[in-house]
């Protein structure tokens, strides 16, 4: 019997992360554009812009975790967060570069420069994501940065990566995309312990979990639906 390559992808995601619902994977991966990255139907004009407006969400990551790190009071979960943050500074394991500068140096090696102004759907993607990461319930950030963002990415990327392959592009000058397919899974792994335990603590803050991820993901969405007008 033959697999089925999405729900391979799928249920790594849900091995990985057993918070993330199989329902907003599927809502993603039927998005206009990753539906079309799927079958191999996308220009590399639609990838260019993807990476173009993508960047200016993926610049502010260190922010993201930053303001997520400012609401968090037990010390062991801050310092397992901080390890997150100082590997997408390039102070980790996961490279000598921030992440940032891999990205423009990705961008450099298609030939694209950055995008100065943001599509309203990327801007929603970005506010959308501070207003979950400040929130006091940090809960509610943990929900949005690691069910919609660190625990899907690998699934995303993989698919934009095969699509970029597709379009003729170096893997080589995908090495962000396959850095992040591995390291988000260990970034998503940390998260997941200190959600586990939060969830031990008090059962019920598993709502504003849900509500942080809903929120990203709903929003991410509509990031994805967005390109088709930028």
């Amino acid at each position: 019997m033959e697999l089925n390559p999405r729900r391979v992808a799928f249920s790594r995601c849900k091995t990985a992360n057993p918070y993330i619902k199989t329902e907003w994977l599927e809502q993603l991966s039927h998005t206009h554009f990753l539906a079309r990255c799927r079958t191999g139907q996308i220009s590399r004009e639609e990838l260019n812009t993807f990476v173009q407006q993508h960047q200016i969400y993926s610049r502010c990551f260190t922010r993201f975790l930053a303001a997520l790190l400012a609401n968090i009071e037990d010390d062991d979960h801050r310092l397992a967060l901080t390890r997150n943050l100082f590997d997408e500074m390039g102070l980790g394991a996961a490279g000598n570069l921030p992440h940032s500068m891999l990205y423009l140096k990705m961008m450099d090696s298609m030939g694209l420069v950055p995008c100065k102004t943001p599509s309203p759907s990327t801007q929603r993607l970005v506010d959308t994501m501070f207003e979950c990461c400040k929130s006091p319930n940090y809960m509610v950030g943990l929900g949005a940065l690691c069910l919609g963002a660190e625990g899907i990415v690998p699934y995303i990327y993989q698919l934009i990566v095969d699509a970029f392959l597709a379009a003729g592009e170096s893997l080589n000058n995908l090495h962000f995309f396959m850095l992040h397919i591995d390291c988000d899974d260990e970034h998503s792994e940390t998260m997941n312990k200190i959600i586990g335990l939060q969830l031990q603590k008090a059962p019920s803050a598993l709502l504003d979990l849900n509500y942080g991820a809903e929120k990203l993901i709903q929003a991410r969405i509509g990031f994805f639906e967005g390109l088709s007008a930028c």
